[in-house]
Protein backbone atom coordinates (compact mmCIF):
# COMPACT_ATOMS: atom_id res chain seq x y z
CA UNK A 1 0.00 0.00 0.00
CA UNK A 2 2.83 2.42 0.74
CA UNK A 3 3.85 2.37 -2.93
CA UNK A 4 0.40 3.57 -4.01
CA UNK A 5 0.60 6.76 -1.95
CA UNK A 6 3.07 8.55 -4.26
CA UNK A 7 0.62 8.02 -7.13
CA UNK A 8 -2.23 9.47 -5.08
CA UNK A 9 -0.10 12.43 -4.03
CA UNK A 10 0.89 13.04 -7.64
CA UNK A 11 -2.77 13.00 -8.66
CA UNK A 12 -3.67 15.40 -5.86
CA UNK A 13 -0.85 17.73 -6.85
CA UNK A 14 -2.23 18.21 -10.38
CA UNK A 15 -5.92 17.48 -10.70
CA UNK A 16 -6.20 19.18 -14.09
CA UNK A 17 -4.92 16.07 -15.86
CA UNK A 18 -5.86 12.45 -15.18
CA UNK A 19 -3.17 9.95 -14.22
CA UNK A 20 -1.80 7.61 -16.87
CA UNK A 21 -3.64 4.29 -16.70
CA UNK A 22 -2.27 0.83 -17.40
CA UNK A 23 -4.53 -2.13 -18.13
CA UNK A 24 -2.94 -5.49 -17.33
CA UNK A 25 -4.64 -8.35 -19.20
CA UNK A 26 -3.51 -11.77 -17.97
CA UNK A 27 -5.35 -14.78 -16.54
CA UNK A 28 -2.59 -15.40 -13.97
CA UNK A 29 -3.35 -13.11 -11.02
CA UNK A 30 0.18 -13.40 -9.62
CA UNK A 31 1.60 -12.15 -12.95
CA UNK A 32 -0.98 -9.35 -12.89
CA UNK A 33 0.19 -8.31 -9.43
CA UNK A 34 3.83 -8.17 -10.53
CA UNK A 35 3.06 -6.18 -13.68
CA UNK A 36 0.84 -3.82 -11.68
CA UNK A 37 3.70 -3.16 -9.23
CA UNK A 38 6.07 -2.41 -12.11
CA UNK A 39 3.42 -0.18 -13.70
CA UNK A 40 2.93 1.74 -10.47
CA UNK A 41 6.70 2.22 -10.13
CA UNK A 42 6.70 3.58 -13.70
CA UNK A 43 3.98 6.09 -12.75
CA UNK A 44 0.76 4.38 -13.87
CA UNK A 45 -2.49 3.82 -12.05
CA UNK A 46 -3.36 0.20 -12.82
CA UNK A 47 -6.35 -2.02 -13.49
CA UNK A 48 -6.50 -5.70 -14.36
CA UNK A 49 -8.58 -8.03 -16.47
CA UNK A 50 -8.24 -11.81 -16.30
CA UNK A 51 -10.39 -12.72 -19.31
CA UNK A 52 -11.31 -11.49 -22.78
CA UNK A 53 -14.80 -10.56 -21.56
CA UNK A 54 -13.48 -8.62 -18.58
CA UNK A 55 -10.90 -6.84 -20.76
CA UNK A 56 -13.56 -5.95 -23.33
CA UNK A 57 -15.83 -4.52 -20.64
CA UNK A 58 -13.05 -2.43 -19.07
CA UNK A 59 -11.88 -1.16 -22.47
CA UNK A 60 -15.41 -0.04 -23.33
CA UNK A 61 -15.94 1.65 -19.95
CA UNK A 62 -12.59 3.38 -19.40
CA UNK A 63 -9.65 4.97 -21.17
CA UNK A 64 -6.23 3.37 -20.77
CA UNK A 65 -2.88 4.85 -21.81
CA UNK A 66 -1.02 1.54 -22.01
CA UNK A 67 -1.99 -2.14 -22.16
CA UNK A 68 -0.05 -5.29 -21.38
CA UNK A 69 -1.57 -8.35 -22.99
CA UNK A 70 -1.02 -12.06 -22.45
CA UNK A 71 -1.81 -14.18 -25.50
CA UNK A 72 -3.12 -17.10 -23.45
CA UNK A 73 -6.26 -16.16 -21.52
CA UNK A 74 -7.62 -19.47 -20.32
CA UNK A 75 -9.45 -21.05 -23.22
CA UNK A 76 -9.44 -17.73 -25.07
CA UNK A 77 -6.72 -15.90 -26.94
CA UNK A 78 -5.28 -12.45 -26.51
CA UNK A 79 -5.67 -12.09 -30.28
CA UNK A 80 -9.41 -11.70 -29.56
CA UNK A 81 -8.54 -8.64 -27.47
CA UNK A 82 -6.50 -7.26 -30.38
CA UNK A 83 -9.60 -7.56 -32.58
CA UNK A 84 -11.71 -5.72 -29.98
CA UNK A 85 -9.09 -2.96 -29.80
CA UNK A 86 -9.03 -2.69 -33.60
CA UNK A 87 -12.83 -2.40 -33.70
CA UNK A 88 -12.51 0.46 -31.20
CA UNK A 89 -9.81 2.09 -33.39
CA UNK A 90 -7.61 2.07 -30.31
CA UNK A 91 -4.24 3.80 -30.55
CA UNK A 92 -3.08 2.84 -27.05
CA UNK A 93 0.45 1.38 -26.84
CA UNK A 94 0.32 -2.39 -26.32
CA UNK A 95 3.02 -4.67 -24.91
CA UNK A 96 2.47 -8.37 -25.50
CA UNK A 97 3.75 -10.49 -22.61
CA UNK A 98 3.36 -14.19 -23.21
CA UNK A 99 4.77 -17.61 -22.50
CA UNK A 100 3.97 -18.52 -26.11
CA UNK A 101 6.82 -19.33 -28.43
CA UNK A 102 8.57 -16.40 -30.06
CA UNK A 103 6.96 -17.22 -33.43
CA UNK A 104 3.49 -16.88 -31.87
CA UNK A 105 4.38 -13.57 -30.20
CA UNK A 106 5.72 -12.29 -33.54
CA UNK A 107 2.60 -13.54 -35.34
CA UNK A 108 0.33 -11.74 -32.83
CA UNK A 109 2.43 -8.59 -33.26
CA UNK A 110 2.01 -8.86 -37.03
CA UNK A 111 -1.76 -9.27 -36.62
CA UNK A 112 -1.87 -6.21 -34.37
CA UNK A 113 0.16 -4.17 -36.84
CA UNK A 114 -2.12 -5.28 -39.69
CA UNK A 115 -5.08 -4.14 -37.58
CA UNK A 116 -3.36 -0.72 -37.25
CA UNK A 117 -2.77 -1.07 -33.51
CA UNK A 118 0.23 0.41 -31.70
CA UNK A 119 2.24 -2.64 -30.66
CA UNK A 120 5.35 -1.54 -28.79
CA UNK A 121 7.07 -4.88 -28.38
CA UNK A 122 6.57 -8.46 -27.26
CA UNK A 123 8.18 -9.99 -24.21
CA UNK A 124 8.56 -13.61 -23.17
CA UNK A 125 7.60 -15.15 -19.87
CA UNK A 126 9.23 -15.46 -17.47
CA UNK A 127 9.22 -11.69 -17.58
CA UNK A 128 12.47 -9.73 -17.60
CA UNK A 129 11.35 -7.14 -15.04
CA UNK A 130 14.02 -4.60 -15.96
CA UNK A 131 13.04 -4.69 -19.64
CA UNK A 132 9.33 -4.37 -18.85
CA UNK A 133 9.82 -1.51 -16.40
CA UNK A 134 12.02 0.29 -18.92
CA UNK A 135 9.35 -0.14 -21.62
CA UNK A 136 6.66 1.20 -19.29
CA UNK A 137 8.79 4.18 -18.25
CA UNK A 138 9.46 4.98 -21.93
CA UNK A 139 5.76 4.86 -22.76
CA UNK A 140 4.91 6.97 -19.71
CA UNK A 141 7.53 9.55 -20.71
CA UNK A 142 5.99 9.81 -24.19
CA UNK A 143 2.53 10.29 -22.69
CA UNK A 144 3.50 13.30 -20.58
CA UNK A 145 2.08 15.93 -20.32
CA UNK A 146 -1.18 14.06 -21.01
CA UNK A 147 -0.98 12.33 -17.64
CA UNK A 148 -0.23 13.80 -14.26
CA UNK A 149 1.07 10.80 -12.28
CA UNK A 150 4.84 10.85 -11.84
CA UNK A 151 7.07 7.78 -11.61
CA UNK A 152 7.88 6.66 -8.10
CA UNK A 153 11.50 6.43 -7.04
Amino acid sequence: MAEQQPLQHAREADTSQPPCRLLVIDDDTSICAVIEKLGEKAGFATARAVSVDEATQLLRESHFDCITLDLGLGEDSGVEVLKVLADMRCQTPIIIISGSQRAMREFATMIGNNLHLVLQQHLAKPINFAVLKSALVDIKRKLEPQCSAQPAA
